[in-house]
């Protein structure tokens, strides 16, 4: 019997539900072409649009271009190994003063094929590998996006957790910078895109060269082994393999890391790279790291989004996603939050915003480019809100925020002041700046004086039979290394290329990444002549505060003795077979060895109690 409509009509007897295929046939061919037309004109519109906020990141980048005096230390080292002197920043002593190892070795090989100031290749070097990088990872998200959606999901995308960098002035500042984080966003773009694409039916070259590619982290960072760790455990997950393809896997990812390694051990005869050992990497600063995280987190209202993400995540989570795509969303996320938490450890950085963007970057992966839908609208409202304010009122924060020794400044806006130059892009900016040393070294070389210049200290004659003319103190280290000769000696007195520098213990206790000074007493000891520092360190100019002959004694007397003789010799004698073998077995004690930074305490622990009186 039919049933009554609504209205009193009577209502059609139901037919069966037709097939998908059915119901596909059933349609009329122009329907079917104009669904086919608005997918792929949606597919258009969104590659114009992502391209265009790519664009416009390369192009804020680009306005932003400079150097900082840190990066100039890298460039001074790759001179060197263009200059078939070694991977050193003085030929004097073997040590690592660049973090990056593949940084350095990157940038060398551009030099090399480049030519020219290689500061100025640096910089475009990490223009480059950030743009590359940041359009990897853009339109990797929006093909996994598109993937979760189906086949006839929705082809119209939009960039909204790519706004966060585009608004955010740390992530064009630091794109160029000539240090690594250029690199760190192409290697993170390249772990997104493995991730995304292989899986249990990958074959075996495409999952050595993904295991290869996670293994570079260490070389990448020394502390984005955590993120290697982190995907390695997600890349796994992925693929559930058998005990022999994990062994396979593990063998790949390590080989490189483990090779260089080594090396680390027998050349330099450490099993750290020199500023992890200056700036305490191992340490705990949990109070500082939180501050640091809040200048930048806070300064950038950057709750905001991420608050908007965290939303957009469990709307993403929802749909009827696959184990293995849970997997791929949650591991850029856990590895930015791991990340995150090392860095707020460790006690953030001396440079506001620079350490914390690698996390950022991270947890913002899986929505860097969303699907446009009504549910949308809402949040894409409230982060272009905010993405507004975020531009006109923070995107110039102050040089320093904090107080005292606990600070984090605008790196950027600091080496434009100093250089006067609104770009400082080339080593020509920063040896401009350099004119006292430089007039110093060339007056010496008139004389026939050899020297050593202290900063803001005066001079004091060099030891003789050392292997350079000039030594010459330096807290900017990259801008002096720039200014005098690859033969001569740049000491550094904050520790990031000091075999000294980078044990002594804490002479500056809070202050970011330079908690450790080295007295002038040891630069005299080691660099300076016997004959004068001992008993005439005063007469007018060449007043040297806080060391005293004594004070030089002593601080000689250690450098003779024990663990930290056998130190410096494993960083000064030249290189053979046989020295790289006993740096191998050195490494460890050398890593953990800790000199007293006063070198009366010092001649006592390396020398014997017996030795160490202070002198008045």
């Amino acid at each position: 019997m039919a049933d009554l409509t609504a209205d009193g009509g009577i209502a059609e007897p139901a037919q069966p539900a037709e097939s998908n295929d059915t119901a596909e046939a059933a349609e009329p061919a122009p329907a079917r072409l104009a669904a086919i037309a608005t997918r792929i004109t949606a597919g258009r519109l969104s590659i114009a649009v992502l391209s265009a906020a790519l664009a416009a990141f390369a192009l804020l980048a680009y306005h932003r271009r400079w150097i900082t005096d840190d990066g100039l230390i890298t460039v001074r080292t790759v001179r060197q190994l263009l200059a078939a002197h070694g991977p050193v920043f003085n030929q004097f002593e073997r040590t690592e003063a660049d973090t990056s190892t593949l940084w350095t070795y990157l940038l060398a090989l551009v030099g090399w094929i480049a030519g020219g100031d290689v500061a100025r290749t640096a910089v475009w070097l990490g223009l480059v590998l950030s743009v590359a990088g940041a359009g990897l990872a853009l339109f990797t998200t929006r093909r996994f996006q598109l993937r979760l959606g189906g086949p006839d999901g929705p082809r119209l995308v939009l960039p909204l957790g790519f706004l966060v960098l585009l608004v955010v002035s740390p992530f064009w500042d630091f794109a160029t910078s000539g240090l690594e984080t250029g690199l760190e966003t192409a290697w993170i773009a390249g772990l997104w895109f493995m991730i995304t694409r292989v899986g249990p039916d990958s074959g075996r070259r495409s999952l050595i060269g993904a295991a290869m590619l996670m293994g570079l982290g260490p070389l990448v960072r020394p502390d984005f082994a955590l993120i290697t760790v982190v995907f390695a455990v997600g890349l796994w997950l992925v693929l559930r393999p058998g005990w022999r393809r994990t062994l396979m896997l593990c063998a790949a990812g390590v080989a490189l890391p483990l090779a260089y390694e080594i090396f680390r051990a027998g050349y330099y005869a450490t099993l750290v790279p020199m500023p992890a050992l200056a700036k305490s990497a191992s340490s705990s600063q949990w109070t500082r790291g939180l501050q640091y995280f809040e200048w930048f987190f806070g300064g950038y209202l950057i709750y905001v989004p991420l608050l908007v993400i965290a939303i957009l995540l469990g709307k993403l989570l929802g749909r009827d996603v696959s184990g293995a795509d849970r997997v791929r969303i949650f591991t850029p996320i856990a590895a930015g939050v791991f990340q995150a938490c090392y860095v707020v450890k460790v006690g953030g950085d001396f440079m506001l915003a620079r350490m914390c963007l690698p996390a950022v970057l991270l947890v913002l992966l899986p929505v860097l480019c969303v699907p446009v839908g009504r549910s949308l609208a809402p949040y894409a409202a409230l982060v272009t809100a905010w993405s507004v304010l975020c531009l006109v009122t923070t995107h110039h924060q102050p040089y320093q925020v904090g107080q005292s020794s606990l600070f984090a400044g605008d790196e950027r806006a600091s080496y434009q002041q100093f250089t006067h130059n609104h770009n400082p892009d080339s080593s020509a900016a920063y040896v401009a700046e350099q004119s006292l040393i430089l007039a110093a070294v060339q007056e010496s070389d008139s004389s026939g004086r050899t020297l050593i210049l202290l900063d803001a200290a005066g001079t004091a004659p060099l030891a003789p039979g050392l292997p350079f003319r000039h030594a010459v103190e330096a807290g900017r280290l990259g801008s002096v290394g720039a200014a005098i000769s690859l033969d001569d000696q740049v000491v550094d007195f904050l520790g990031l290329a000091n075999p000294i520098g980078s044990r002594i213990t804490v002479t500056a206790p809070g202050l970011t990444g330079h908690e450790k000074s080295l007295p002038t007493a040891w630069v005299l000891a080691a660099f300076g002549d016997p004959a004068y520092v001992d008993s005439q360190i005063v007469a007018n100019q060449e007043v040297l505060p806080a060391a005293t002959p004594e004070m030089v004694r002593a601080a000689r007397h250690a450098m003779s003795c024990g663990a930290l003789k056998r130190a410096l010799d494993d960083a000064r004698e030249p290189m053979s077979f046989g020295r790289f073998l006993g740096n191998l077995g050195d490494s460890f004690g050398n890593t953990t060895l800790v000199i007293p930074a006063d070198p009366f305490a010092a001649e006592k622990k390396f020398c014997g109690p017996g030795v160490g009186r202070r002198r008045e």
